[in-house]
């Protein structure tokens, strides 16, 4: 595959991962709507990219506006109107745009370009999507996503999340069932989320390294001393994944399933609170009496936040215990993965006699303020709504 190509891979598996409700620069969206008797949909372009397309800024002042694409609007859609094609064996079907409206972003405004399929009837198991994105004339490297959004027959409604195909410019056609991913597809695809999301999910990276460093030491008369052998350590770190694992796992499985949901803002805001915890126990080796019980309770709603990114994925409802499990197992990947590549560097670095006070201390304090910045910043929400309730409640 070589260097490169490897590297590409993993920049099409990370945009997979990721979620297309984002709206990013650089980048166009497809959605579809399916029925037992209709297929439609629209395609999504941010307005300022429209304007680099087709040049909508009639005034000049550098920024295009609703207004402005209006009077453009027969233009730009017919930039468009062949580049979407759907294939049903070996018959083409065009695609008619309807109408548009437009969707306010913190990345600018999208324009919603909705289209009807007129000859499709009734919509095939599948069809292959052909689009070439008028953007790649100019830039090969934009992509376009194609999901979708709303299908009756397989029960998924507003996903927003979860990509069905990417188009490159040297791939614009792909397939795309109309009934759902099959099981194995959906397993793939959703342990592949799993461990991006944990490798991307900064807060448990760092609630896990806080949790390493002091691992390969251990307690003695309130200081730290290296642990003597390997086997010490390791059993130390596998009682600590093991816990986390088991703690997360459970509510992971519950607020997947829908059975207990928690705020979201309560739920980031409590990681972040775990991280100052953790550190700030690294400053007392005595307390890693209850690192385990630590671990458990946090782990709970660690396991939260991990539901809340599965949230709005998208799998079928037919599917939804297979890709929550293959999420999970991409979760506890990712995690393996970073224990197999930090532990043994924390264990031939233990002796060291800085080495208490580096992983112990220091790193600890950068935990701290880093967590107390995402903590503020996550409970603020809390805070104002509270504060808004009881204002109500007193007038």
């Amino acid at each position: 595959m070589g260097f490169r190509g490897l590297i590409a891979l993993c920049a099409v598996l990370l945009a997979a991962s990721l979620p297309a409700s984002a709206h990013r620069l650089n980048e166009t969206y497809v959605y579809f709507t399916v029925t037992d008797s209709s297929l439609s949909g629209r395609i999504e372009a941010r307005l300022e990219d429209l304007d680099g397309l087709v040049g909508l800024d009639a005034d000049g002042d550098g920024q295009a506006t609703p207004e402005e694409f209006e009077a453009q609007a027969a233009a730009v859609l017919s930039r468009f109107a062949d580049r979407l094609t759907l294939q049903d064996e070996g018959t083409d079907h065009p695609v008619v745009f309807t109408d548009h409206t437009f969707l306010p972003t913190p990345q600018g405004i999208f324009v919603q370009m909705n289209f009807d399929v007129p000859t499709m009837a009734q919509p095939p198991e599948g069809v292959t999507v052909l689009y070439r994105s008028p953007f790649q004339d100019t830039d090969p490297g934009h992509l376009g996503y194609g999901l979708i959004e709303n299908n009756t027959r397989t029960g998924i409604e507003n996903n927003e999340g979860h990509i069905a195909v990417i188009f490159k410019a040297d791939a614009p056609a792909q397939w795309l069932s109309l009934v759902g991913d099959p099981p194995w597809t959906v397993f793939v695809e959703f342990v592949v989320h799993g461990i991006w999301h944990i490798w991307l999910g900064f807060d448990h990276v760092v609630f896990l390294v806080a949790l390493l460093l002091p691992a390969v030491l251990r307690a003695d008369n309130r200081r730290w001393l290296p642990v003597e052998d390997f086997r010490d350590a390791f059993f130390n770190v596998l009682k600590i994944v093991t816990a986390f694992t088991l703690s997360h796992s459970v509510t992971l499985t519950l607020a997947g399933l829908g059975i207990v949901t928690l705020p979201v803002s309560l739920v980031e805001a409590v990681i972040a609170l775990s991280i100052i915890v953790v550190a700030v126990m690294n400053f007392f080796p005595t307390m890693h009496r209850y690192t385990l019980a630590v671990v458990l309770v946090f782990g709970l709603f660690h396991g939260f936040g991990f539901a809340n990114v599965l949230a709005p994925l998208g799998v079928q409802p037919s599917a939804k215990v297979i890709g929550l499990a293959a999420f999970n197992i991409g979760v506890e990947l990712g995690q393996v993965a970073i224990v197999i590549v930090l532990f043994p560097i924390l264990f031939a670095l233990r002796r060291l006699a800085v080495y208490p006070l580096v992983a112990t201390q220091l790193a600890s304090v950068v935990f701290i303020l880093l967590a107390a910045v995402w903590f503020v910043e996550r409970s603020s929400g809390i805070f104002w709504r509270l504060h808004q309730q009881l204002l109500a409640a007193w007038t």
